[in-house]
């Protein structure tokens, strides 16, 4: 017996390397459980674009894939400016994933610790990663 998951509206991608985003659009792509892959290639332009959405009354995604090293704004300082944003530019419903190449065990122990992070994934990502969040997502939400 297979189970069907549910797509997922959006998703923010975060992270300076156009590589990589492409990559991960590619994977999302082919999911087929993605609606809407938008990107920002760092943490300042990630907080411009929820500010964005607030603003024009769109949903907030309910994925953000964050990067922690790059230019402007690193994911870790974007987790802590997200934190203090007004709840209409946050919503409980998002899951934060932080990605990065960096096995550093200080890097995953910090992003463990923040209540934002949902999960810490190694990049790239995978099919597999793709459906297990989305399905975790969906136990979370309830949805």
């Amino acid at each position: 017996m297979t189970t069907t998951l549910a797509s997922l509206g959006t998703v923010l991608l975060v992270d300076d390397d156009k590589v990589t985003n492409l990559m991960h659009q590619r994977i999302l792509d082919r999911s087929g459980l993605v609606d809407s892959i938008d990107v920002a290639t760092d943490g300042l332009a990630a907080l411009e674009y929820l500010e964005a959405r607030a603003n024009d009354n769109k949903p907030m995604p309910e994925l953000i894939l964050l990067d922690i090293n790059m230019p402007r704004l690193n994911g870790f300082e974007f987790l802590e400016r997200y934190a203090k944003l007004p709840e209409t530019f946050r919503s409980s419903s998002t899951l934060i994933i932080m990605l990065s190449t960096s096995v550093l065990r200080e890097d995953m122990e910090r992003a463990h610790r923040d209540p934002h992070v949902y999960r810490f994934i190694t990049k790239p990502i995978d099919k597999s990663d793709v459906q297990t969040i989305i399905h975790e997502y969906h136990e979370l939400v309830g949805s």
